[in-house]
């Protein structure tokens, strides 16, 4: 369900017009045999509007006033990759702007192994992807570890690494710093093969609500809260035996 998000502006003669923001669809980049995320920079999205896609509601290619031309134009993409829609309405009347923003991408089915650079590549063909983006499916891809270039994205909702090849458990600690993330899927990875995957991703990040496309229950939260409690205690308690066994040996 698209959210969507109002705002009025004056626009002189043609009275009112009003802005509505909604989610746009998702650039999809799967299946792209993608090696890396410079790649993204000159590949076609399957579908999506990639920025720079169209000319900018607005423009004057066609030769006529600027205004006009908004006004007249159905449907178009931004010169930022933002859709726009403008209801058609006389001199006076108020108009309806739709912004449709692209906030999801797909690069699920390719052929990555780190996300080195994914942030500049997303800058080029989405609007502000540190402030929009919200969900990203990296599954099936070639990825080895959680690497701290997804941290940049704070408004990151949706998380998809299933089917990659993470093998370090730890590695989840660092999607701490990710406050929004409520869905996390790290299923087919060699991590989920561990006793401990399932309460260890639920008690490190309190605020997930679906993990592997499986809703989170209370009790499970719970459960995984106090055993987290209880692990670290463990581990803290291990590190201070080596560091005096260390000592005694010196």
């Amino acid at each position: 369900m698209q959210a969507v998000h109002r705002a009025s502006s004056m626009t002189g003669v043609a009275g009112v017009e009003t802005h509505l923001v909604a989610s746009g669809p998702p650039l999809d980049y799967s299946f792209k045999e993608l090696r890396s995320c410079a790649e993204i920079e000159t590949e076609e999205p399957r579908s999506g509007v990639k920025r720079g896609g169209g000319p900018a509601v607005g423009s004057n290619e066609s030769g006529k006033d600027p205004g006009a031309e908004a006004d007249d134009a159905e449907g178009g993409a931004t010169a930022s990759g933002v859709l726009v829609a403008r209801s058609m309405g006389s001199t006076g009347k108020p108009k309806k702007v739709m912004r449709l923003v692209t906030i999801s991408i797909k690069l699920n089915n390719n052929m990555l192994d780190t996300l080195s650079g994914l942030q500049p590549s997303l800058e080029s063909v989405m609007h502000s992807p540190i402030m929009n983006l919200q969900w990203i499916d990296l599954s099936f891809n070639q990825l080895t570890t959680i690497e701290p270039e997804l941290l940049r994205f704070m408004n990151l909702k949706a998380l998809y690494l299933h089917g990659n090849c993470i093998k370090n458990l730890s590695s989840v600690d660092r999607l701490k710093k990710l406050p929004k993330l409520l869905s996390l899927t790290l299923n087919g990875n060699p991590i989920e093969s561990t006793r401990i995957y399932r309460v260890y991703v639920i008690g490190t990040l309190s605020s997930l609500r679906s993990l592997d496309h499986s809703t989170i229950t209370a009790d499970e939260v719970a459960g995984a809260a106090s055993w987290i409690k209880g692990h670290i205690e463990r581990a803290k308690k291990r590190a201070e035996e080596r560091k005096f066994a260390s000592m005694d040996e010196d």
